[in-house]
């Protein structure tokens, strides 16, 4: 049902990603530059700290060979970023919406789907830069980009129905915006970004939830293909896909269900 008003009101969903993306960095001297530029400040942060403080030696991809904290950051970082900024602006998108909902009568689930859409061309464009760097620190890359791309298509279809699902339940309780801070701190540490999920030194149970985490297997997809080029598993492949049906399959369910009374409660 969510697809097929996606489809009849396309033209709508195109104009309000065309919005998203066009008043992101409006009025900044910046601009899209910011887009990569926040990425890059935590690289640095997390480089020097990882590197010059705790003094740990950069992660070694398999079978690559490259040895970079940086680029392994990033790895991780982006795909990570993408998700946790989707959800927190999808929450604040349909909330400030009430002036569109009580006045228009459209697919609200537009309004999610707009920015989901918005970030993932952001992050299409951080990928290519990655991309880049790591064929400059001897990774090619190049024969790795189909893979990658059907990795991420699969968080965003992930994304989205966590988005959905959040955004439809902030209207209501607007404790989920503040709490959504607090949950994607957690997983920021949860997920294997600024570390190796396989590394001996972490604990057992953070291993469990970093590598087989929705979050975790994510990223870490994306670094197999990505830093370590290799191909994930099959199992790995099948387990990224339950957790994008599933995320999907409920959001939608949920704010379809709850939409109809958004303008009363806005």
């Amino acid at each position: 049902m969510a697809l097929r008003s996606a489809l009849a009101h396309r033209n709508l969903l195109y104009l309000l990603s065309l919005k998203e993306l066009r008043t992101r960095y409006k009025k900044s001297v910046m601009g899209w530059a910011w887009s990569l530029l926040n990425p890059i400040s935590q690289m640095i942060i997390f480089s020097i700290i990882f590197l010059k403080v705790f003094i740990q030696p950069a992660p070694i991809g398999h079978p690559s060979g490259i040895a970079n904290f940086p680029l392994f950051f990033l790895c991780g970082l982006l795909p990570f970023n993408f998700f946790s900024i989707s959800v927190g602006v999808s929450m604040g998108n349909v909330q400030g919406g009430a002036g569109l909902i009580k006045k228009v009568q459209f697919p609200h689930e537009h309004l999610v789907y707009s920015v989901v859409i918005a970030q993932f061309v952001t992050m299409l464009i951080e990928f290519v830069v990655l991309s880049i760097a790591l064929m400059i620190g001897g990774n090619m890359v190049l024969p790795w980009i189909p893979v990658l791309l059907v990795i991420l298509m699969i968080l965003a279809v992930f994304t989205t129905g966590v988005a959905l699902t959040l955004a439809a339940a902030n209207v209501f309780f607007h404790d989920v915006n503040y709490l959504w801070g607090i949950v994607s701190q957690l997983l920021f540490y949860a997920t294997p970004i600024i570390y190796d999920a396989n590394s001996p030194g972490i604990p057992r149970s953070l291993r469990l939830i970093a590598a087989h985490g929705p979050t975790g297997s994510f990223v870490t997809a994306v670094r197999n293909v990505m830093y370590d080029l290799k191909m994930p598993s099959l199992r790995d492949f099948s387990i990224l896909i339950v957790y994008a049906v599933v995320s999907f399959w409920f959001g939608t369910f949920a704010f379809s269900r709850l939409s109809p009374r958004f303008a009363e409660e806005m």
